[in-house]
């Protein structure tokens, strides 16, 4: 079987896709990125299966997407994800939606390999062939940015406990279920206010079944601060939320 650089396929906008608005969701679009790191992982050979198979687990370090539009349901897409060059122990992976009217959301996520028995991480330049072609396009989302957050003029929702539907193969909780339960804090009119033109996080200590989190904001102008935290006040991920 070809190894491509870049995996390009067709999605349609399904109902399970798609929020109270009728069209796709934030949530479901980190969840379909997902998806498709994951269906070209298994062309490359490195999926999550496979790695779990030799001990090993890919862990999402954080994740960034830019919505340009909110397409509605039984849209038809094209989804295109591609790996960027592999340094060290740290690796970008690019995602593209678009529809006949053009782009939809792009997003990054920064990756890693967890060694499941040193619990460290491993090279990921180990998991690609020594001569694969990386392939050199490029998305419009910079880097995640750095968040500071101040949790004496936090606001304070919750708790949200940890249940089985969240966790993974891993059996920590899944890294889409982290955006799920932050933006499930937020009532529909106040998602409809904020219109997301865009969403990081950044990960930060795993949660696992049984867990309780709080979810803490902080509005500022057009952009929103947001963390699940533990109750030993430390994060389990930190967000920032742009708003249009």
């Amino acid at each position: 079987m070809d190894k491509p650089n870049k995996n390009t396929t067709k999605i349609s906008v399904l109902p399970s896709s798609c929020d109270h608005t009728g069209r796709l969701g934030i949530f479901d679009t980190f969840k379909i990125f997902m998806d498709l790191a994951n269906e070209h992982a298994r062309i490359l050979g490195i999926d999550q299966k496979t790695l779990m198979d030799e001990g090993l687990f890919w862990l999402t370090v954080k994740t960034r997407i830019r919505f340009y539009k909110r397409v509605p349901m039984d849209s038809l897409l094209t989804a295109e994800t591609w790996p960027a060059n592999a340094l060290s122990r740290k690796s970008d992976r690019f995602y593209r939606l678009s529809d006949h009217d053009g782009l939809v959301a792009e997003g990054r996520t920064e990756w890693a390999i967890l060694d499941q028995n040193t619990g460290s991480l491993t090279s990921i330049s180990k998991a690609f062939e020594s001569d694969f072609d990386f392939c050199k396009d490029t998305v419009q989302v910079p880097d995640s940015p750095r968040i500071r957050f101040d949790l004496e003029t936090a606001n304070i929702r919750g708790p949200y406990r940890v249940s089985s539907s969240d966790t993974d193969m891993g059996r920590h909780m899944n890294n889409t279920a982290y955006v799920r339960a932050l933006l499930g804090h937020f009532t529909t009119q106040e998602l409809d206010e904020m219109d997301i033109q865009d969403m990081s996080i950044v990960f930060k200590k795993s949660a696992h079944e049984g867990d309780m989190l709080n979810m803490l904001f902080v509005k500022n102008d057009k952009t929103i601060d947001a963390g699940l935290f533990f109750e030993d006040g430390s994060p389990a991920v930190l967000s920032r939320i742009e708003c249009k």
